[in-house]
């Protein structure tokens, strides 16, 4: 039952956080279909990695006793294929989509990759390791997927919209990767202090997800991007509003 009521809390967050980044997006409506899609990229990328780690990174490196040395290289080993396996594959196939022409649009649908990465693993590690597991992780990481992911998501939107090459992304992305290993040699050290700074990492990244939200908007305001403002698009049903009418031609409402 307690098991029962972890995953529905999981889910009660993830959920939460959908409805937070959509409600408040204020540009042009995203395709369903997309959205949808980002959450199963998020989802096969889990298994991907999964299947990467269990033959690049064994269990036996996170061993307890294991040189501080060799546990770092392999949380970095994970950090680095969890975060390419999240972000690389939905990247190919936004980059070029007509409907990624927000910076609010490269936290959304990053943010949703992340937890369809994030919300099946921690339900799984919940139902394999036991209550106190998923306790952990629910105090933890319930948005650390989503947020990592995000972060780098506006920093691809922000680079396509300002015309920039988009293989400086690399840069944020390495970032993330350093930081994701760095909260995995803390929760696996044993140490206090670098527990404490896995938490650190893991709240601060999380706040940063909502931060950067809405930084996005703000620079799609200042762009006419968003419906307050410039009123590029009509808040109701997001049908473009090049001509900046009071009401929308679309769908008559007030835009």
């Amino acid at each position: 039952m307690t098991l029962f009521l972890l995953a529905l809390v999981f889910i009660g967050l993830a959920a939460g956080l959908v409805w937070f980044l959509i409600g408040h997006d204020r540009g042009e409506k995203e395709p369903v279909a997309a959205l949808w899609l980002a959450v199963g990229l998020g989802f096969a990328g889990a298994l991907l990695a999964g299947f990467l780690e269990k033959r690049l990174v064994p269990d036996a490196s996170f061993a307890v006793g294991t040189p501080q040395g060799a546990l770092l290289i392999s949380a970095l080993s994970v950090g680095l294929i969890e975060e390419v396996c999240k972000f690389v594959p939905l990247a190919l196939i936004l980059s070029r989509r007509r409907y990624f022409n927000e910076h609010t649009d490269g936290v959304i649908y990053f943010a949703l990759a992340g937890l369809g990465f994030g919300l099946p693993e921690n339900i799984l590690y919940s139902v394999q390791f036991g209550t106190k597991t998923g306790i952990t992780r629910l105090l933890l990481t319930p948005l650390f997927h989503a947020a990592t992911t995000g972060t780098v998501g506006y920093f691809l939107a922000k680079r396509k919209l300002a015309g920039k090459p988009l293989l400086g992304i690399c840069f944020p992305l390495a970032a993330v990767i350093v930081l994701h290993g760095l909260y995995d040699f803390g929760l696996s050290s044993g140490s206090m202090l670098y527990t404490g700074s896995a938490l650190l990492i893991t709240l601060t990244t999380s706040a940063g997800l909502f931060l950067l939200f809405m930084r996005a908007g703000e620079h799609d305001q200042r762009l006419g991007l968003s419906v307050v403002g410039h009123n590029a698009f009509c808040r109701s049903c997001g049908w473009a509003n090049p001509a900046h009418h009071l009401y929308c031609t679309h769908c008559g409402k007030n835009a």
